[in-house]
């Protein structure tokens, strides 16, 4: 006697296969967008954590601006004080900026091609050109008074004299290449003082250090004409769009401060 058996036929079971298929795809790409908003929300928080160090400690720092001064320190320049801030200088008839295009040196800034990078001021004196964004001085009084030179600038990862950052194919676009922020302060020690090995009068030695990762894609610090003692701070960073590879967006801070200059 025949006795029936349950099966799927061929048609059965490729239609259960294609169905397979769709809805695995449906979930793959789902999970692919959703790790790419991910990415993308961790790049952004990454990147205003980074400008928001800067700012919070360069409007902190801004606010201490000293107009003392005993006329024994040195710049590098005879051209400027050294007292206040010193750069951008002090606005004449129209408003003073100093960003990115003042500490690269000239042909590169806007116009990178392939494979290019920045190339960064290293003089520090005169008023242009040199690598330093923004200087002031500053006065701490919370032990023995000591004067504070303090500046910001901009630098890309270098290892000697080799580029050492992020590949131009991550950069967004073939013009903008991302920064980090260097802050530096150096001290003055008085004649007939010894601080480590510096013997006064000198500023001490201290180089320029990273502040920031590598996300910086623009610094700009204004003195307005209306107002010689204002201070405006624009930072910006690029993240990349959910792609990965095209469409960026901007994050973008922007600090005021009123010193005593």
């Amino acid at each position: 006697m025949w006795r029936a058996r349950s099966g799927f036929t061929l048609l059965e079971l490729m239609v259960v296969c294609a169905v397979i298929v769709i809805v695995t795809t449906m979930a793959f790409s789902g999970f692919r967008y959703m790790t790419a908003v991910m990415n993308k929300a961790i790049s952004v928080t990454n990147a205003r954590e980074n400008l928001s160090i800067v700012m919070d400690q360069l409007t902190k720092e801004l606010r201490e601006v000293t107009t003392v001064t005993t006329g024994t320190e040195v710049n590098e320049s005879s051209t400027r004080v050294n007292y206040g801030v010193t750069l951008p200088a002090v606005p004449s008839g129209s408003p003073t900026t100093r960003s990115i295009a003042d500490v690269v040196t000239s042909g590169n800034y806007g116009a990178l091609g392939l494979g290019s990078t920045y190339t960064f001021g290293t003089s520090t004196g005169g008023a242009t050109p040199n690598g330093i964004v923004l200087e002031f001085f500053t006065v701490d009084t919370s032990g023995i008074p000591a004067k504070h030179r303090i500046r910001y600038s901009l630098t890309a990862p270098e290892v000697g004299s080799t580029y050492a950052g992020i590949g131009q194919q991550f950069w967004g676009t073939s013009t903008s290449e991302p920064c980090e922020i260097t802050y530096c302060n150096n001290t003055w020690v008085p004649a007939g003082q010894t601080v480590g090995s510096t013997v006064g009068p000198s500023w001490t030695p201290e180089t320029p250090q990273p502040m920031t990762d590598q996300v910086v894609t623009g610094f700009t610090v204004t003195r307005p004409a209306w107002s010689p003692n204002v201070v405006q701070i624009t930072l910006e960073a690029q993240v990349r769009g959910l792609s990965g590879t095209t469409g960026y967006s901007t994050v973008r801070l922007i600090g005021l401060v009123t010193v005593r200059q």
